[in-house]
């Protein structure tokens, strides 16, 4: 009897199991919805056209936006949901951004971690103070970026897998910001020296962001460096706009044909 007993709830266990993998199979199947996270990047500041002023959404010409025109909008399920905001930061996407994540999440992408190193402060010193100025405050952000900003992005990469457990993530990163030709195009307001140190603590950047999206499962990271080399601020064809082009928070963001090769590129890796 005993015996019978455990044969019967071991099979019974074992149906049970297969129904909730088949479920759980099932609703990863179904998972579509679009779900943008992230800051200025994400949202498309540099390109115009926002529909606010507070977090600055370019409408249409952000890379999301293009991303869903080149992949077309029946391949995002139900819902595409934009929470991007400029000026987030890793603390402000985990408290204020991942509140439409949910089994049903198919896609995320996000770009994030430049404000927590103090990114824009670094620029205008580099743009209006002296070479060792721009040295001081390249320093100061490399040190966030390798002391608290990795574990702030494990936690919300782990937190983002936890809500959508389903989804495909895309870890949008950085791109260089700056030409280091000793010759730019323009009045590029940055010596030779200044746009060398921006351009390393953009790769530090990246190269942090990237092995911590390479540590979780699911997580693909996109290297905005490569996307936009040779066509950084003051080139002959900038993607990005340089100080003096648009208005003053748009300096050193992607224009809108950097963000149309941002969606190039999603669209690449995710066909």
């Amino acid at each position: 009897m005993t015996r019978r007993w455990i044969v019967g709830t071991a099979i019974a266990a074992t149906a049970v199991a297969a129904v909730a993998l088949t479920a759980a199979v099932a609703q990863a199947a179904e998972a579509r919805d679009y779900v943008v996270l992230g800051d200025s990047y994400a949202s498309g500041l540099g390109a115009g056209s926002y529909r606010d002023q507070t977090c600055l959404q370019s409408d249409g010409y952000s890379y999301p936006a293009r991303w869903v025109a080149k992949k077309g909008r029946a391949a995002f399920g139900d819902s595409i949901v934009n929470r991007s905001c400029s000026g987030a930061t890793v603390t402000t996407v985990s408290t204020k951004q991942l509140g439409n994540l949910d089994a049903e999440t198919g896609w995320v992408t996000i770009t994030v971690g430049g404000n927590d190193i103090g990114f824009t402060s670094t620029l205008t010193t580099c743009v209006l103070g002296t070479d060792a100025n721009c040295a001081t405050a390249v320093q100061a952000g490399l040190g966030k970026a390798t002391t608290s900003l990795p574990g702030a992005l494990d936690r919300l990469f782990a937190t983002i897998r936890s809500k959508a457990p389903n989804a495909k993530v895309y870890v949008v990163g950085y791109p260089r910001l700056v030409t280091t030709s000793a010759t730019p195009v323009g009045n590029c307001m940055l010596s030779t020296y200044e746009r060398q140190q921006l351009n390393h603590s953009a790769d530090v950047l990246a190269e942090v962001i990237r092995q911590r999206t390479a540590a979780k499962s699911g997580f693909t990271f996109v290297d905005g460096r490569s996307i936009f080399s040779g066509h950084e601020a003051c080139t002959a064809a900038p993607w990005i706009n340089r100080p003096g082009t648009g208005s003053l928070n748009e300096a050193f963001h992607p224009n809108r044909t950097g963000y149309e090769q941002y969606a190039n590129r999603l669209q690449q890796i995710t066909g």
